[in-house]
């Protein structure tokens, strides 16, 4: 039975207040090594009110071996809880699908505050 979920999810969780970001704009890009190591979009989304973003891929999409880099434009999060002093605009983070593990599901959680953030390999 294929999955019926995307490949790759994330959850944005505001630590500072203990709720889902809302509304964080995520964009997913793969390292293209055949040219120049540019960054090629793969997604976008937007966290729903539950901090997450489920349908980043379609449920059928086939997953290539590779270094990914998930970005959330934190700095537009912030500025619509009208919190003004934050100190990252955007998080960056850079995983890899290894070869043979392109079936598996990777969901990137993203625990957030205005100076920190932490992120692990979710389930």
């Amino acid at each position: 039975m294929a999955s019926q979920r995307s490949p790759i999810t994330c959850h944005v969780l505001d630590s500072s207040c203990g709720k889902p970001g809302t509304n964080v704009p995520v964009k997913l890009e793969m390292l293209n090594t055949t040219a120049n190591n540019a960054w090629a979009s793969v997604a976008y989304g937007l966290t729903d009110s539950d901090g997450r973003v489920g349908t980043l891929l379609d449920p059928s999409h086939q997953l290539v071996a590779g270094i990914y880099r998930m970005t959330f434009q934190t700095a537009e999060y912030w500025a619509a809880q009208g919190v003004t002093g934050f100190f990252y605009p955007y998080v960056q983070i850079i995983f890899e699908v290894a070869a043979g593990a392109e079936k598996q599901h990777y969901h990137i959680p993203l625990l957030l505050s205005p100076y920190s953030y932490t992120t692990y390999r979710g389930s």
